[in-house]
């Protein structure tokens, strides 16, 4: 729910690992964790979508728990360049906006989590991360 008033998001920092080792997944590790605790795993992997799922994201986020990989969300394209935006919620409701933004020729992955916060409006939310 957007009330008008941006929220401070939590912000994840990754940094690629296993550098060209899968064609179409990267590996990223975390190395930094700004505003809050940090909402997704120490290690993240981000694979082009291979247009099995009804939604058509660009990519998919996924986080690690314990020794396998869980989907986490899709990926959707933004007006901005190498900027994608994603929704996470319980029972089809959209509470908690995610930002990805790739950076340095996509070797670190920035995340913008706000959580219980979602707007459709993205452009106010990516000049405000931007």
């Amino acid at each position: 729910m957007s009330t008008g008033i941006i929220p401070k998001p939590t912000i994840h920092v990754y940094k690629e690992i296993n550098e060209g080792k899968f064609k179409t997944t990267k590996h990223y590790e975390i190395v930094e964790v700004e505003n809050g605790t940090k909402k997704l795993s120490d290690l993240i992997n981000i694979n082009a979508d291979r247009g099995f799922a009804k939604s058509a994201p660009n990519f998919w986020l996924k986080i690690r728990v314990g020794k396998r990989w869980v989907n986490f969300t899709g990926l959707f394209k933004t007006s901005t360049p190498e900027t994608y935006y994603a929704d996470k919620g319980s029972n089809n409701r959209k509470e908690d906006l995610i930002i990805v933004k790739f950076m340095d020729n996509e070797k670190t992955v920035v995340i913008y989590y706000f959580r219980n916060y979602y707007t459709a409006n993205l452009d106010t939310v990516l000049r405000f991360i931007n």
